[in-house]
């Protein structure tokens, strides 16, 4: 019967459809923080008058529970929200953020890198701040530039920093649930149901708790692979 389960996700459109959607969102969401979070603590790592207040200040969003992080974004989409009045003052039509299959998950991305790009500015910080600075003057007295000083010094010496980054960015995206249970619900018609309100569907609402528990080892085993992908990708090729 276990097995049974197995078979009846492969065939199931609903949860292949929620399985492109999460990978939607998992990806749209991690890239861009990949390199926003990187670009933030290079601003924030330089000698900048309350520096110290503006890391708190940007680092809030991180600290706010999760419940009010989606209560406070609800409102932003609505339709005549903050969003789109500040769009509408650009001369743009407001976008149906929550109602358009096409609109949902990119305002979940939005809403995402808001609440995580400064999670990982802090990391990115701990990272840049462990990098010897005897390297970086050594590389400017032989003349390098700032560009080259982290493409060829800070970047590599990065990689352990990024690796995890990459990793753990790609893990909390991928068992998304609350902020998305919170704000759409999973619509509309299931075009923002992601693996773990899927999960959550399954075994809370139609109480199938088989088909729920391998949705998610098959999230799990996912999660795995991903994880196994991208330390193979960040392999250290000297340890050849």
């Amino acid at each position: 019967m276990g097995f049974d389960n197995y078979v009846g996700l492969m065939s199931d459109t609903r949860f292949i459809k929620t399985v492109g959607v999460t990978l939607y969102y998992t990806f749209g969401t991690c890239i861009p923080i990949w390199f926003v979070s990187l670009g933030l603590a290079l601003i924030f790592n330089l000698n900048l008058p309350a520096k110290n207040y503006l890391r708190l200040a940007y680092f809030l969003p991180t600290i706010v529970p999760i419940i009010v992080f989606g209560m406070i974004w609800k409102f932003l989409f609505h339709p005549y929200g903050l969003l789109n009045v500040g769009i509408e003052s650009l001369g743009l039509p407001p976008v149906d953020w929550l109602t358009s299959s096409s609109a949902v998950v990119p305002a979940f991305i939005l809403s995402s890198e808001w609440r995580f790009a400064p999670y990982f500015m802090v990391v990115y910080l701990a990272g840049l701040q462990n990098v010897p600075e005897e390297l970086k003057e050594a590389a400017s007295i032989d003349g390098a530039n700032g560009v080259q000083r982290f493409w060829y010094i800070v970047l590599p010496l990065l990689r352990p920093t990024v690796l995890l980054v990459v990793v753990v960015s790609v893990i909390m995206a991928s068992k998304a649930f609350t902020n998305v249970l919170v704000i759409s619900g999973g619509g509309p018609n299931g075009a923002s149901t992601v693996i773990g309100l899927y999960i959550y569907q399954q075994a809370f609402q139609f109480f199938k708790m088989g088909v729920a528990s391998a949705a998610s080892m098959l999230l799990l085993a996912g999660i795995m692979l991903l994880t196994l992908f991208q330390m193979w990708l960040f392999r250290d090729s000297h340890a050849d």
